[in-house]
């Protein structure tokens, strides 16, 4: 057997042709059920991966401040934390500072990773017109505090959302009377300045 193996590799290696008997592998089949083959799965749309950052100052937080028809507060506005999309080869504490310069003008320190949201925005009666409903993104969210001396400024829609209207930072115990986004921020936000809670993950619901 292995006398008639390296007859046939000679013959391959003296002729330069592959030998008939060998067949190029297949992609091979996943054992997950209706998940395809290796191959066809690397195509498949996968959810973003973002960063976002509870900016603290003087228990205050740096919010983007938007305004559409989805808003629920008296103000008729709704309230998300800066930040983006990770791109490759960033790592997580790099994407945040990047985004958070572009979007707010902010150096920020003392990053501390708080909380991982997910969110599918076809499951959310109450969101923004024009985001699509298969938009899906795990997002971490850093807690951390501007550089002193650093100014935030407002950047008209660098974030391509075109409902942005001015950056707001808003006291703690306001938060409960706001649109906040996700609306879970309102109770782990509360603690700014005092001891804060150990990470925290928020499935979709």
């Amino acid at each position: 057997m292995l006398a008639s193996l390296f007859t046939l590799l000679r013959i391959t290696y003296l002729s330069g042709n592959p030998p008939t008997s060998i067949e190029r592998r297949s992609p091979v089949p996943s054992t997950e059920p209706g998940q395809g083959t290796r191959s066809s799965r690397r195509y498949k749309r996968r959810p973003a991966m973002t960063v976002r950052a509870a900016i603290e100052r003087d228990r205050k937080i740096l919010f983007l401040r938007a305004r559409d028809e989805s808003a629920t507060s008296p103000d008729g506005c709704w309230y998300f934390l800066p930040g983006g999309h990770v791109d490759h080869g960033e790592t997580l504490e790099q994407a945040l500072r990047r985004e958070i310069r572009e979007e707010v003008g902010l150096e920020v320190e003392n990053l501390r990773p708080a909380f991982l949201r997910e969110f599918i925005a076809g499951l959310h009666e109450h969101r923004s017109p024009g985001m699509p409903p298969d938009h899906h993104v795990i997002a971490l969210i850093y807690r951390c505090c501007p550089i002193e001396g650093s100014t935030a400024r407002f950047e008209p829609a660098v974030d391509g959302t075109s409902e942005v209207e001015n950056l707001a930072w808003i006291d703690c115990d306001q938060l409960e009377h706001l649109d906040i986004r996700p609306p879970h921020l309102r109770q782990a936000l509360a603690s700014a300045g005092q001891e804060e809670q150990a990470f925290v993950i928020w499935p979709e619901e």
